[in-house]
């Protein structure tokens, strides 16, 4: 297998830290394309040119993140997979569903941030009023995350380091301690190690 990624991509981040968390490093390679480029392997496997973009052995092109990770899921045993916590609970499936859309908007404040002279303020002040609701959200609701590392931190850790990444004036490690903890906790980790975003 193939997963197409960009290393500033907080998606293609969720889904190579899934790899290596299901010990799939040596099944499927890492090959970095910038969607910006156009790279025609991106478009030939994904028309909206977008990554991370998982090739099968058999030539299927898989994407989004959240398709992508399940899809890997399948290969874990039982008591490794990252879904099998949220799989039986639907306050863990909201709070998943919260990262990813916490994600969107981060990326979405990030695209309008490029714009430069031509930004929206209504769209920053919108964007940035989301973000703060969410991520007070999430935090409230930590005590309810499964004790080990799954697909629900995966996303937590890649949104964390994204907001530090991408918008570190938002400050977002000093307005969320508890979110703080969370994230170095991770910070050893191999999976999280290998994927900080450049």
């Amino acid at each position: 297998m193939k997963l197409i990624y960009s290393t500033a991509s907080p998606y293609a981040r969720a889904a190579r830290m899934a790899i290596r968390e299901l010990g799939l490093t040596k099944t499927v390679d890492e090959v970095e394309h910038h969607p910006f480029d156009n790279p025609r392997e991106l478009i030939d496997a994904n028309p909206l040119c977008k990554v991370p973009c998982l090739i099968d052995d058999e030539g299927m092109s898989i994407f989004d993140s959240q398709v992508i990770c399940e899809y890997l899921d399948q290969f874990a045993d039982d008591s490794s997979r990252l879904f099998k916590d949220i799989d039986n609970s639907w306050q863990l499936k909201t709070l998943y569903s919260l990262t990813r859309g916490l994600l969107d908007t981060a990326v979405a404040l990030q695209q309008d941030k490029m714009r430069g002279e031509g930004q929206s303020e209504f769209w920053q002040e919108r964007f940035n009023k989301a973000l703060d609701r969410g991520l007070a959200y999430l935090q409230t609701h930590l005590a309810s995350y499964p004790k080990r590392f799954e697909i629900l931190a995966i996303n937590t850790v890649a949104l964390v380091n994204y907001m530090e990444f991408r918008h570190p004036e938002y400050r977002v490690l000093e307005k969320f301690t508890k979110l703080q903890l969370l994230y170095e906790e991770q910070q050893n980790r191999s999976s999280v190690a290998q994927t900080v975003p450049k």
